[in-house]
This record gives structure tokens, C-alpha cells and sequence, in this order.
């Protein structure tokens, strides 16, 4: 009865016990496998809903961009503030066109002289435009002879559409 119980522990019981241990194995590391699936793909919609937010984010910055053939109509506009607000251009120079795959930037360097407070009103003018502008560089020298009289160098960038220049290129 021993010897039975004995082959029956060796052949039976033994190797019933060992595949038991090895497919619980086999469970926890399929359970990892899937906790780590879980957690990777856990950032999927979050990363869908980035996505989507920086699209609309292209989509406004692109509704900034003017088309290259209304750079001019900008460039007149400026002009039109500084003179509103009592401002001489001196010199209005263009600079070459730095162009990149998506728009391309327009550097003007102009001359004003007139009342600092004129040219303050000018700068706010000049944020509140509906289209991408920058003024990267600026150098303002105060008019020795006359109060409240200044002068400014800068650099004024226009943003536009490098997109147009492309397509029209390729017809």
C-alpha cells in the first residue's frame, strides 16, 4: 500500500503539482505582460487629445499667417500707424526672406524718429495686429536737443504663409 501511495506521489501527484507551479507561472508573467500593455496604452487618448490641441493650435497660428501678396498691404499698415502716431520713417529697408517648410519671415528694418509717447502707442498698435509680427531687434537713442524726442532703429518681422511661394512655384 506504501509502494503504491509512493509511485502514485512520484508519478501522479508530483508531476500534476509541477505543471500546476509552472502554468501559475506562466499566468503572473502573461498578468505582468498585460500590466505593462495597461499602462503603455493608458496615455493613448491622452495622447490623442494633445494631438487634437496642437492641430487647432496649427490651424490658428496658420490663420495668422498672411499669404505672401498681403505682406505689402501689412507693411502699409505699419506705415500707416507710425504716421497716425506722429512718427517720420526715416528708412525702410527689407531684408532677405527667411523661408522654412511651414511660412517663411519677412525682416524690415526701419528708421523712426519722433515723441516717445507716439512710439509707445505705436508698439501697442503693433502687438494688437491680427497677424504674426515680431520685433526682434531694437535701438532707441533720445534726441538730445528736444524733450520727449526720440529716435528707434528696429527690426520688425512679418510672418506669412511659405506654403503659397511653394505651390505656386510648382505650377
Amino acid at each position: 500500500m506504501l509502494g503504491l501511495l509512493a509511485c502514485a506521489y512520484c508519478f501522479v501527484f508530483k508531476k500534476t503539482s509541477e505543471k500546476r507551479t509552472a502554468l501559475v507561472n506562466e499566468i503572473e508573467q502573461k498578468q505582468k505582460v498585460l500590466n505593462n500593455l495597461s499602462q503603455a496604452t493608458a496615455g493613448i487618448d491622452d495622447l490623442n487629445r494633445k494631438t487634437e490641441e496642437l492641430e487647432k493650435a496649427i490651424t490658428f497660428f496658420q490663420s495668422k499667417l498672411p499669404q505672401e501678396r498681403e505682406v505689402d498691404q501689412i507693411l502699409q499698415d505699419v506705415w500707416q500707424m507710425a504716421a497716425a502716431n506722429s512718427l517720420e520713417s526715416k528708412t525702410v529697408k527689407m531684408q532677405k526672406t527667411e523661408k522654412t517648410a511651414n511660412y517663411s519671415e519677412q525682416p524690415i528694418q526701419m528708421s523712426l524718429s519722433g515723441n516717445f509717447n507716439g512710439f509707445y502707442s505705436f508698439l501697442l498698435q503693433l502687438e494688437k495686429l491680427p497677424r504674426i509680427t515680431r520685433v526682434s531687434q531694437m535701438k532707441l537713442e533720445k534726441i538730445s536737443d528736444r524733450e520727449g524726442e526720440m529716435q528707434a532703429q528696429l527690426t520688425l518681422s512679418i510672418f506669412f504663409d511659405g506654403r503659397s511661394t511653394s505651390v505656386a512655384s510648382s505650377n
